[in-house]
């Protein structure tokens, strides 16, 4: 999967899901490794088995059912504070996921343009 935009491309492949290439315009493409120092702190509390682990649908549901976990015992323990903290998936995120999907589908379907996602 490719993004390219005016300034800079992502590209990510199955074939290698711990990696994601970054190029800016100009300069050397950057392979971005998960797990890494490197990455924003919000992507590692995520992070559980380290880099280059082949895991990751396993490491998402365990992220998932976490998170639903620390919400439910923090509404048993009327902790409001953590509720309004914790940051999960919502409906919202699933028809985002889904809403992108199709706009992949629909630019390949034009021949590999960009479409706008909203």
């Amino acid at each position: 999967m490719r993004i390219v935009g005016t300034k800079a491309s992502l590209e990510w492949n199955d074939m290698h899901p711990d990696e994601l290439y970054y190029e800016v315009q100009g300069q050397p493409r950057q392979t971005l490794v998960r797990a890494m120092d490197y990455l924003n702190p919000e992507a590692l509390e995520y992070e559980h088995l380290g880099a280059l682990h082949y895991t990751g649908l396993i490491e998402s549901w365990s992220n998932l059912y976490t998170r639903f976990a620390i919400a439910m015992d923090a509404k048993n323990r009327g902790d409001e504070e953590t509720l309004k903290n914790l940051v999960y998936p919502d409906l919202e995120h699933g028809i985002d996921g889904i809403r992108w999907v199709t706009k992949c589908v629909e630019s390949t379907d034009k021949g590999d343009v960009w479409v706008d996602f909203k």
